[in-house]
């Protein structure tokens, strides 16, 4: 209805012009017709594609999910299956905090980093801690068995080992943390919460579809992503890393042509002479390791300030032009919902401005 309406307005504009003699107005009126015909074009082939992703998240999902005779659930995950018990009460996470958070599990305990993004969540909660050594990937199991669980939330990151010792505990409930939307989707189905995990997901894409509008703007800039390590230097990929893969599948930004070139490549290392032929207007840029960090860190940290007084870092576009943005490494190098929301609050301060 809205199409007709504008059309039959936009000709009956063009007719009266015509009579007065003036043809570049209504050349001008055509022109807008146009635009929003096109507007129109690209916001149905919008829905239509989120229409496609969400059901390949369900089928996904329905995959990993099955129904016993009994009635009882059953996930299936990278170590076997687990048999979910009914409406567990006494939940506990270990690293897959993003999405039980975006999903509103109420959770006995999980995993606090100090300094993460999610800590102040988690403590305003009034979550239970256990400890995780993250150099070494291993879980302080005695704290796990104090919180005396029914089911135990697991990234799926752990050796084997892991996650037989946790199934002496409670049940444990493995999923991809990579594989975001499947996950939330497959652990609202076994919490019995998969009508609040689709309208999480609804409202996830709104969030990503609406940030990409604002930076419309300056989607035709180029933009890339380097991270700075003890030993190297990284540049991210187009499309093929889902670190980076955000800022240009979800947000529209146009990736610099090496971070294409870099979808290839093997390794992701740039070395210092290459910097200068990044042709970004915007970098992104993280020196650290994520919730790894510690010491670390801390190097890549010494390293990133030793390179700002390298001239090669000098002639970088993008330094030139003061547009490269430092970002948290536990929340750029972090999978999950909450964590693209928040990164994208980033690019969004960074850039809607520009």
């Amino acid at each position: 209805m809205k199409k007709i309406v504008l059309k039959t307005a936009a000709k009956a504009v063009a007719v009266v012009l015509l009579l007065t003699g003036c043809s570049e107005r209504m050349v001008s009126v055509e022109s807008q017709t146009e635009t929003i015909e096109k507007t129109d074009a690209v916001s149905s082939a919008t829905i239509n594609k989120m229409a496609v992703q969400r059901e390949d998240v369900e089928q996904a999902a329905d995959a990993l999910v099955s129904r016993q005779e009994d009635g009882q659930l059953v996930l299936s995950h990278k170590y076997g299956q687990t048999v979910i018990p009914s409406n567990p009460e006494r939940i506990v996470c270990i690293k897959l905090e993003d999405l039980a958070l975006a999903l509103g599990v109420d959770l006995e305990a999980c995993q606090i980093l100090e300094g993460y993004y999610l800590e102040e969540q988690i403590k305003e909660l009034g979550i239970g801690s256990i400890a995780v050594d993250e150099e070494a990937n291993t879980i302080n199991l005695e704290q796990v068995l104090s919180y005396e669980p029914d089911l135990i939330l697991l990234r799926d990151s752990f050796e084997s080992s892991v996650y037989e010792e946790l199934s002496k505990i409670a049940p444990v409930a493995p999923f991809d943390l990579k594989d975001t939307e499947v996950s939330l989707l497959a652990m609202g189905k076994i919490l019995g919460m998969e009508e609040q995990a689709l309208l999480r997901l609804e409202k996830y894409h709104e969030k990503l579809n609406a940030a990409k509008e604002t930076l419309s703007a300056v989607s035709d800039s180029e933009t890339a992503m380097l991270r700075v390590m003890k030993k190297e230097v990284r540049l991210y990929p187009a499309s093929s890393n889902d670190m980076s893969r955000f800022l240009y599948a979800d947000l529209g930004l146009n990736p610099d042509p090496m971070a294409e070139e870099y979808d290839s490549k093997e390794s992701l290392a740039i070395s210092m002479e290459l910097l200068p032929e990044l042709t970004a207007e915007h970098i992104f840029l993280v020196a650290g390791y994520g919730s790894t960090g510690g010491s670390s860190d801390s190097e890549a940290k010494k390293r990133l300030e030793e390179m700002k007084q390298d001239p090669l870092w000098q002639e970088i576009p993008a330094v030139k032009n003061g547009n490269v943005y430092e970002v948290d490494s536990r929340l750029w190098l972090a999978h999950g919902i909450l964590a693209v929301e928040k990164k994208t609050e980033d690019v969004l301060a960074y850039m809607a401005e520009k």
